[in-house]
């Protein structure tokens, strides 16, 4: 009786081993097929390039990635094409969600929720944006030996709309949100002119997260490239100081016309605790435009050149203030007739922007 016994708790016992290793087998093949589908599309987003890939190259892309039950409506003129990927884990969410004991046996199995997205952007028949990013649920101990869980997530895309621009490249951005709670996440960002050659070197995800047993947990293991990069050149910037501004920030930032003013010093008042210029605008702004003023008072900064009746190109962010020079005129009327193609709101600068040449590099 008792070996009958043996017996049947050793035939269980085997079984159960059977059952977990078949789940942990499908979990890790299931961890795979994605990060073989999540570079295939990083691969595919790649071979697409800014101002020169048309609709007819992302319409290849959405026969190869998209059902024909998609809700995306596509044309030649205007195409916005959103593509995802996910695992097992992402499909099921709120069912690992409710039942916790199932989600802990998924964690215990290498299982973890992740997906990748891309999207595309053509106008007029050519491909004005692109982009891919990857976020995996991430299990990570602290110094202190706390268990944390959050999200790890890595994206590059286009953005028309800088707030900032750097001095030593202007056409791209690497950086992360600092209020996030619940993620660690970094971004590179660059624009529709930005050098085929910079997009295509930081367009760098690192898929092998999605299969690591041992899990990555900063920025730097899922966006290498760029956030080497970015660290070096906050360690340069801080021995440095702060870089002047240059006609290719100015026509950056002068794309977004409605951060732009142009505007004149008529008074200066440089004896008290804080020097202070009044400037009054020159630019072409409608009068129901809110908080406008013809002329306001500015800090001036100790380093400016300032005299009496200079004008001054007046930036929302970035740059703030610099001459109005002809290089530097040259480079905001560039870079309002290169945002052309996303309208910003009425004009601010006193020229009217042209239709922008698709060569400019």
């Amino acid at each position: 009786m008792g070996r009958k016994i043996a017996r049947t708790l050793a035939r269980f016992a085997a079984l159960l081993c059977i059952a977990i290793f078949l789940l942990a087998l499908g979990i890790r093949l299931d961890q795979y097929l994605l990060r073989f589908r999540a570079e295939r599309l990083l691969s595919d987003i790649r071979s697409l390039e800014l101002r020169k890939s048309t609709y007819e190259d992302a319409r290849r892309l959405e026969d190869r990635w998209l059902d024909e039950s998609k809700e995306a409506v596509c044309r030649a003129s205007s195409c916005d094409l959103q593509i995802s990927v996910g695992n097992m884990g992402t499909r099921h969410l709120n069912f690992l969600l409710n039942h916790l004991i199932v989600r802990a046996v998924y964690h215990g199995l290498g299982g973890r929720v992740a997906g990748a997205g891309a999207f595309l952007r053509v106008r007029d028949n050519l491909l004005w944006g692109k982009g891919i990013g990857l976020a995996i649920e991430t299990l990570s101990t602290e110094s202190d030996g706390r268990n944390v869980e959050y999200d790890l997530e890595g994206s590059i895309g286009t953005d028309d709309h800088f707030t900032w621009v750097s001095a030593r490249h202007p056409e791209y951005q690497i950086g992360g949100p600092t209020a996030c709670t619940s993620c660690r996440a970094g971004w590179v960002n660059f624009t529709p002119f930005a050098d085929p050659q910079d997009v295509l070197r930081l367009t760098d995800l690192n898929f092998a997260c999605l299969t690591r047993w041992r899990h990555c947990t900063e920025q730097a293991d899922i966006l290498p490239t760029a956030w080497k990069e970015m660290r070096a050149e906050v360690a340069q910037a801080a021995h440095n100081g702060r870089a002047p501004c240059t006609p290719a920030m100015i026509r950056v930032l002068s794309r977004q016309t409605h951060r732009v003013d142009l505007v004149k010093v008529i008074k200066l008042e440089l004896e008290g605790a804080v020097p202070l210029m009044t400037v009054r605008r020159l630019s072409r702004v409608p009068f129901q435009l809110e908080n406008w003023w013809p002329e306001f008072p500015l800090v001036v900064d100790a380093s400016d050149n300032i005299h009496l009746g200079d004008r001054l190109l007046l930036f929302g962010d970035g740059c703030q203030t610099v001459p109005a020079t002809v290089e530097n005129m040259n480079a905001a009327q560039l870079g309002a007739s290169e945002g052309w193609i996303s309208p910003a709101p009425p004009l601010d600068l006193p020229f009217a922007p042209a239709k922008p040449k698709i060569d400019v590099r």
